[in-house]
């Protein structure tokens, strides 16, 4: 039941109805669209296949060629202004994609070293997604630029995302033509899962990125941006006979040699030296399911997290996954909760990064032609944080050592996605549990909606308390519901969504940053497609509202009008205005009102400046710490530069400052990072990060925040070979030290070595 309000307001569900009434007022048919097949040819037995890069070789050229590309962007289903080729080879332990890129200006091509995943559409590439259960609802994806380098990853149609952080064993080449340039692509049916005998035939889409004065990308189908995910039209792959892997497995030792020097002003330094060694174990009895196993693995990272503006956050923010173990079959994970991402950082049913330093872990995946599952059970040794979400704010406790086991599962029935999801985490030294279930659907219709629901359940037993530590306690009960709408038409796109999650409710193996609370948010986008370089003029309307669910209090709203401008050189101006900001930080507290000025620029500028973004926020912003409202600024630069092909150069700067009253600076709040990649070739590179994070806070007027400086600089240095994906060998260092007000700082340095390899 809905809490009342104060005479003269509006009820959120009164809000809802308007909304809801303004947009299913839009509505469009859209004709289908059908993309041609493609033959793969099956290497015959006695030949040997030249790969090299060239589509030379006899065996390529007596391949099918199929060549009828279309622009995707800018305009969508334009002719493609270059020719594109794709011929498809098989033999009994891979699929194979030749692919050929003429180009009138071969000089124009932009073709850097880079390192892996790093290959995006400010560089030339082609790429291939590939769909080998043929319900388009779930793609692995290969590119390869013009000198081999890779990125890969999973795509998921019921998300529309794009997830980079697998790295599969692949295998590319690619050579440079005087017309272009030439890739081929190696994908072993090991690494699929797919159906043996399946019902629907194996179906793969061409992307080509070609970037000059615009930025084009091409594609072997004339999907429409009005699509509801990349895949939802490819192209079937005709008289393929993929041969199932039988009983197929992989053992992958690690061995670290690490050597630590750790210390506080005035006290002894720790030395250590310690070697660590683990193994992963995957298995693929058939073409349907594998079983990946871990045996005291080392999660330290290579790659150091991008450092975040944290002191002004209301809430918890979200890292990024990158180990290895959590990434078979990644988008299986994903649910509907990605959906109401607020900036990145939504809610997640499903957050493998709150898994910190298993001892053993298990898991179970399968995939036929309608159902996918994933099974996870492991032994969580701890050590980070717990957190624990309230309405206007998110806690946190130590994390205890605990039992994980997780499930998730779908099933794909005329269009529609059916699934659900368990998460159950028992603490050690009978401290409680944790529990999630709950079912979550997804549909598509053809005339470009997309509808996803998820209602969880929750059952805590281990409770915070005032010590930061975790305590059994009478069960807790909670729920989370969440209902999303989106349409996709030539000229709108309207969306809407609706959030709700109880105070009680607590996911401690998925990300919820904020509970006791429902949330209301809605946007209208319109179109304008132009001709010549300056293409597309977007209007949008954005909504949010979020209110308590104890009692209806506002915790945050929001309505900026805004505009969005895209150009040549990959140009996207984003122009905003935020006129009624609205934002509480604590029950009971002032409900603060605030203006905001927002401006952003993403662009590719030329082939040494391949990538440039640029933010600022001008006007008000809430001081979650004193609980004011503050004149503020945010800039953000982000850069890429590519001064010579071997050499990666990246900085970024973000940076929050809030003046007082009086106009005195109250908080600077600065993140630094550069990075640096010298790549000697393809397999081996060097590579250097500084970071700096501080923090200056100054007391201006009573009762504020006490003044302080919290400060930490990092360094990490990185030498790497790469014999392929899963083969990689590690030497580096690390340095950090941190600088706190009235505590002593603290120095670490490590040294290490890394091998990790594929048996």
């Amino acid at each position: 039941m809905l809490c009342s309000t104060a005479p003269g307001q509006r009820s959120l569900a009164a809000r809802v109805r308007l909304v809801a009434i303004a947009l299913a007022c839009i509505t469009l048919l859209a004709q289908p669209v059908f993309a041609a097949s493609c033959t793969a040819n099956r290497i015959p037995a006695d030949a040997k296949l030249k790969f090299d890069g060239s589509l030379d070789d006899p065996v390529w050229q007596s391949a099918p060629e199929y060549d009828q590309f279309w622009e995707y962007e800018p305009v969508d289903g334009k002719t493609a202004p270059v020719r594109t080729t794709v011929r498809v080879l098989y033999d009994n332990k891979a699929i194979y994609f030749g692919v050929r890129a003429y180009d009138p200006h071969p000089e124009d091509i932009r073709a850097p070293f880079v390192r892996r995943d790093n290959v995006k559409t400010n560089q030339d590439f082609v790429g291939v997604y590939l769909d080998p259960i043929g319900a388009g609802k779930s793609a692995m994806f290969v590119r390869v630029n013009p000198r081999g380098v890779i990125s890969d990853g999973i795509y998921s149609a019921d998300t529309d995302n794009a997830d980079f952080s697998p790295d599969f064993e692949v295998d590319a080449r690619a050579v440079m033509l005087k017309d272009g340039y030439s890739a081929v692509i190696r994908i072993p049916f090991s690494e699929l899962r797919f159906a043996d005998k399946g019902a629907k035939p194996w179906q793969f889409q061409i992307m080509r990125s070609y970037p000059r004065e615009q930025n084009y990308i091409l594609m072997s189908v004339p999907l429409q941006q009005t699509a509801t995910s990349m895949i939802a039209l490819m192209n079937p792959l005709d008289a393929l006979q993929a041969a199932a892997p039988d009983n197929n497995w992989s053992l992958r030792p690690q061995v670290t040699l690490r050597g630590n020097r750790d210390g506080a002003s005035g006290q002894p330094v720790d030395k250590s030296l310690h070697l660590d060694a683990g193994i992963d174990l995957k298995w693929q009895p058939n073409t349907a399911w594998v079983i990946d196993a871990t045996i005291k693995p080392d999660f330290s990272q290579v790659e150091l997290d991008v450092p975040q503006l944290t002191s002004n956050a209301q809430f918890a923010l979200q890292l990024q996954e990158k180990r290895p173990f959590f990434l078979e079959s990644s988008d299986i994970l994903e649910s509907p909760t990605l959906m109401n991402e607020q900036g990145g950082n939504g809610p997640k049913a499903l957050y493998t990064r709150s898994i910190t330093q298993p001892d053993w872990g298990l898991r179970a995946t399968r995939r036929d032609d309608n159902t996918e599952a994933t099974l996870l059970a492991l032994d969580d040794t701890g050590g980070s944080q717990i957190l624990i979400p309230h309405a206007f704010s998110t806690d946190s406790v130590l994390q205890p050592e605990s039992d994980v086991v997780l499930g998730r599962a779908r099933t794909y029935i005329d269009g529609v996605s059916l699934g659900g999801l368990f998460t159950a985490r028992n603490y050690a030294g009978n401290l409680g549990d944790n529990a999630v279930i709950g079912p979550d659907v997804v549909w598509h219709s053809s005339e470009g909606d997309r509808v996803r629901a998820q209602w969880l359940l929750s059952s805590t037993s281990a409770l915070a308390t005032d010590s930061g530590t975790l305590q059994k306690g009478p069960a807790q009960s909670g729920s989370d519901v969440l209902v999303d709408w989106l349409r996709k038409t030539p000229s709108w796109e309207p969306s809407l969504t609706y959030q709700q999650v109880s105070n009680a409710f607590r996911d401690d193996t998925g990300f919820f940053g904020q509970s006791g609370y429902r949330q209301l948010t809605a946007q209208m986008l319109h179109r304008n497609r132009l001709d010549g370089d300056w293409s597309e003029v977007d209007e949008y309307l954005f909504y949010q509202d979020s209110v308590t669910t104890a009692d209806g209090s506002t915790v945050f709203r929001e309505i900026d009008p805004g505009v969005a401008i895209y150009g040549p050189h990959q140009i996207a101006l984003t122009l905003e205005y935020h006129p009624a900001m609205a934002q509480r930080v604590s029950d009971g507290g002032a409900l603060h009102s605030f203006n905001q000025y927002s401006m952003e620029i993403d662009a590719n500028p030329a082939a040494w400046f391949n990538w440039l973004e640029a933010k600022t926020v001008l006007g008000d912003q809430v001081d979650v710490g004193n609980d004011r409202v503050s004149r503020s600024v945010y800039l953000l630069l982000d850069a890429r530069f590519r001064a010579l092909d071997r050499l990666e150069i990246e900085p970024r700067f973000e940076q929050t400052m809030l003046y007082a009253p009086d106009g005195t600076v109250s908080l600077k709040d600065t993140a630094v990072q550069l990075l640096s990649v010298l790549h000697f070739t393809g397999q081996d590179s060097a590579r250097a990060i500084l970071q700096r994070e501080i923090t200056n806070r100054t007391a201006v007027m009573p009762g504020d925040v006490p003044t302080s400086i919290t400060q930490t600089d990092s360094i990490s240095l990185t030498y790497a070979h790469r014999w392929s994906a899963l083969k990689v060998w590690y030497l580096g260092a690390t340095y950090s030290h941190n600088a706190f007000t009235d505590t002593a700082s603290t120095r670490s340095t490590e040294v290490f070595a890394k091998f990790q390899f594929d048996i």
